[in-house]
């Protein structure tokens, strides 16, 4: 079984090394990994191609959006399983070993494709977010849609199962691309398994956005639901949505706060307009 490792890009230097690093470094190798660059304007390929005598291989999407570059690296791969993962995302030296176990010994058979939760490896209090990404992403999805969520950060889909699923997927912009994968994928009668021990780390970065900044990435959850003909669904997101960002806002301060280079918490990020100078990348 050849596993492919795929990682779209989009101006992504701050992470994108360490992120090569871990995928490089596994137990058991991956067979090829692809990074996906989307148009970056910074290191990003330069980065990349450092870990070319690794086995590391760049492709360029021109077409914007991770939709679009998350396609143009499960078309470019050749590995019988196609793994997904975030340029923030540092998997552990297991993750391409667990991800093949899981696709191997399911006893309800090989699955079509399969996720994990994740937890946040730059700010205090990890189980608290292990809890809350479980909660969110994976339990409250399932609850109002009936069916599994696919998390991008995490992921991997069978050669099989992305043929049935590429002409369905949707390429609008709007939308969840890893929530979207999943709908077409249950409507298709194609079973995601959900590993609860297949976890990775991923950057908490969005998390600590702005208010203003978080409502324009959340507002794709029940955006994509609608978008797919699912009301009730798409109510019960906007429901969710509207109470995690009042209940995790005190949450938030903490990350945008949060220094995740020493630990330490600086209250004048809490005032600044911008993302990025709020809440420095690791």
């Amino acid at each position: 079984m050849r596993i492919s490792v795929i990682v779209p890009a989009y101006n992504e230097e701050a992470v994108i090394g360490r992120c090569l690093e871990a995928l490089v470094t596994q137990t058991v190798p991956a067979d090829e990994i692809i990074v996906v660059d989307n148009n970056s304007s910074d290191r990003t390929v330069e980065v990349a191609e450092q870990f070319s005598e690794h086995g590391v291989r760049v492709v360029r999407e021109s077409k914007q959006g991770a939709v679009h570059a998350r396609n143009r690296g499960f078309d470019e791969a050749d590995g019988d399983i196609l793994g997904r993962i975030d340029a923030d995302t540092m998997v552990g030296p297991e993750w391409v070993g667990r991800l093949a176990e899981a696709f191997t010994t399911d006893p309800k058979g090989t699955p079509a494709a399969v996720t994990g939760p994740s937890w946040f490896y730059d700010i205090p209090m990890r189980r608290f977010g292990l809890f809350a990404h479980r909660l969110f992403c994976h339990q409250i999805n399932r609850m109002i849609s009936g069916h599994p969520m696919l998390w991008g950060s995490n992921m991997a889909l069978s050669r099989e199962c992305w043929a049935k699923v590429r002409d369905h997927a949707c390429t609008e912009p709007g939308l969840w691309e890893d929530l979207d994968l999943a709908v077409h994928l249950n409507r298709l009668g194609l079973r995601v398994r959900y590993v609860d021990t297949l976890r990775v780390p991923v950057s908490a970065r969005r998390i600590g956005a702005t208010a203003r900044d978080l409502y324009s990435y959340l507002k794709a959850w029940p955006h994509t639901y609608r978008r797919h003909g699912q009301r009730g669904a798409a109510g019960g997101a906007m429901v969710f949505l509207l109470f995690g960002l009042v209940a995790l806002r005190p949450f938030s301060l903490l990350v945008r706060a949060h220094t995740p280079y020493d630990g330490t918490l600086s209250l004048g990020r809490l005032f600044s307009r911008s993302s990025s100078a709020s809440r420095p990348l690791p």
